[in-house]
């Protein structure tokens, strides 16, 4: 969404900077404009709602209750119109034709509720008569509202708290802007990690990022966890993006007023977990990004412990992940049989959440909160009413916190709880956007961030808490080809290959896995020249499990025997009888046995 300090918008998003301004009457919108599409040009009013249709809203028109109207400005290829929001009321009080289909600069000054367009620093169309509303509030809801989104690109958006002169306009319409410019109201260039809100110029230490899709409440709380931070919240803002819900969660948006900066992003389509969390990144300017999935509740020093460990070195990836808890926080329609059992069991004995399980499993559906605010947010209480998940414990005991001789420390960057520098993440090119649905994007980039030098920690100090939801069936549909999509990226990657191990029906722990990638990289390391025809039978053999996977739901045994396997198989075994004369590759032998058992 945002390069630089240019904002992209296809029409199917808008981003709420603030929910309201404290300016008002007197101010100045100033940009550059390059519009796709045609909008609808009205005649000029003062009264009516000309604007609920057609119109392509580069700055949404906020509403206000009688005596106040907010400011929109909708932008088409064929001109620009500036509207006001009230009750029953969204006149375009300024029209101006004019071909914005190349770069434009454009500056709309409110001089005591009058306005006067200038486009590349000329006077080109001003009112005559001052608006009839008490107060004319600017908006900075960005490229859309409800009544038409905009499409197009703009840069270098400021808003001014001063009426700007022609002088003042063409004196920095070609600059960029340091943040400390009298009147300078709002401003915005994560490139430069540069904000200006509500006239103040900002510097965060942490920029949290939220997508969701379809989560509420369970967003709802995570957002209230955040609230409760021992963390400077005038150094954190949290960017929540709801990729295209159609649940209550726009509603979210009006229902909290946090201490922290909140930007709301909302998508009209589901761009999916990847793009939509590279969009969080784009906009944000905090020195370290924190990605936090919807559902997650985080202790009261998450913040802080994440913002701590990136003070120094610019390539950690720092998670709890591996050891998050789970908790449910609401009854509802969708659990599966053993979810239910896992919620009735972890509350047995609680004085509140036990009754409504009760009356949940005999049968309401009825969605409920389970537990008061006072008990969701308290670390006490949700470490003693919550379970672990144990799937990395092993991985954990084997390898310590800094995964040291571990090759798959990658697999610690998981998005439900991992921080990066900005910088960091920047240098990688973010999350691949060809992953689909669930799965594997989060591994891809910590793969990729493994190759730069990345240094994996894993804090339990940073553990967060997993309100467990109904699943999709196709979660595990996703992962599969998203796999593939993997392998496929990197498909002269044993490690990459080997993972395959681990969805046998005799898989392999990450461990043992780990052993096998040991072995392996030692021998091609010492011995460069020599054992190719077992190097590429163990390639062979994997490739072949990994196809399976892209016709099946798991791999299927066992694997056909290549028409030259009778001619490789005196060579092979070969290279297998000297490895073991060496000695010193255990490991790999192991896995030579266990992968020739797959062949029919």
């Amino acid at each position: 969404m945002y390069n630089g300090s240019t904002l992209h918008f296809d029409g199917n998003e808008w981003i709420k900077f603030q929910r309201t301004c404290e300016i008002s009457n007197t101010f100045t919108y100033e940009f550059w404009v390059k519009a796709e599409e045609e909008q609808i040009l009205d005649e000029e009013r003062n009264t009516g709602a000309d604007g609920i249709n057609g119109r392509k809203y580069l700055v949404g028109p906020d509403f206000y209750p009688a005596g106040a109207a907010g400011c929109g400005i909708s932008v088409g290829t064929n001109g620009i119109s500036v509207f006001e929001h009230s009750v029953n009321h969204l006149p375009a009080r300024l029209v101006f034709a004019h071909d914005f289909s190349d770069w434009q600069h454009v500056a709309v000054v409110s001089d005591d509720k009058k306005l006067r367009l200038y486009i590349n620093g000329a006077w080109v169309k001003g009112e005559s008569m001052a608006s009839n509303a008490e107060r004319v509030i600017p908006s900075l809801g960005l490229g859309g509202h409800m009544y038409g989104t905009f499409k197009g690109q703009v840069r270098e958006f400021r808003l001014w708290s001063s009426a700007r002169s022609e002088e003042e306009i063409q004196d920095h319409m070609f600059s960029s802007l340091d943040g400390d410019e009298a009147g300078l109201y709002f401003y915005r260039d994560p490139s430069r990690s540069l904000a200006v809100i509500r006239g103040i110029k900002r510097s965060f230490t942490a920029s949290v990022i939220m997508p969701s899709y379809n989560r509420c409440p369970s967003n709802y709380f995570s957002l209230l966890s955040l609230e409760r931070q021992q963390f400077p919240l005038q150094q954190m803002e949290v960017i929540f993006l709801d990729d295209g819900s159609t649940d209550h969660t726009p509603v979210i948006y009006y229902s909290i007023y946090p201490e922290y900066t909140f930007i709301y992003v909302q998508q009209l389509k589901s761009r999916g977990r990847s793009k939509i969390r590279n969009i969080g990144a784009s906009i944000a300017v905090g020195h370290a990004l924190l990605f936090v999935d919807a559902e997650m509740i985080c202790g009261p020093d998450y913040v802080m412990t994440h913002v701590g460990h990136h003070q120094s070195g610019e390539r950690k990836i720092v998670s709890g992940a591996m050891r998050w808890r789970q908790i449910y926080t609401m009854t509802g329609p969708g659990y599966s049989p053993g979810q239910k059992a896992a919620m009735n069991a972890l509350y047995a004995g609680h004085p509140i959440a036990a009754p409504i399980i009760e009356r949940f499993i005999q049968g309401d559906q009825t969605p409920v909160q389970l537990l008061p605010f006072e008990l969701m947010f308290d670390p006490g209480h949700l470490n003693r009413w919550s379970s672990k998940n144990d799937f990395f414990e092993i991985v954990l005991q084997t390898y310590g916190s800094r995964f040291k001789l571990f090759h798959y420390a990658w697999l610690n960057l998981i998005t439900n709880n991992a921080s990066m520098t900005k910088r960091f993440f920047d240098e990688l090119g973010g999350f691949e956007e060809h992953f689909e649905g669930f799965g594997w994007e989060d591994w891809e980039l910590g793969y990729r961030a493994a190759r730069k030098g990345a240094i994996f920690i894993h804090d339990d100090a940073v553990i967060n808490y997993h309100q467990e939801h109904p699943v999709s069936p196709s979660n595990a549909v996703h992962s599969r080809f998203n796999y593939l999509r993997f392998y496929e990226k990197n498909p002269q990657a044993i490690e990459i290959k080997l993972f395959v191990l681990t969805m046998v029906p005799d898989y392999v722990t990450l461990p043992v896995l780990n052993d096998y990638l040991t072995d392996y990289n030692n021998l091609e390391t010492i011995y460069m020249n020599r054992f190719g025809s077992l190097r590429h039978y163990l390639h062979r053999t994997l490739d072949l499990l990994v196809d399976t996977l892209r016709h099946n739901d798991s791999v299927t045994l066992p694997l056909t025997r290549s028409a030259s396997w009778q001619e490789e198989e005196a060579t092979v075994y070969e290279d297998v009888a000297s490895v073991k004369e060496i000695g010193a590759f255990p490991k790999l032998l192991e896995m030579f046995e266990r992968v020739s058992k797959y062949y029919d």
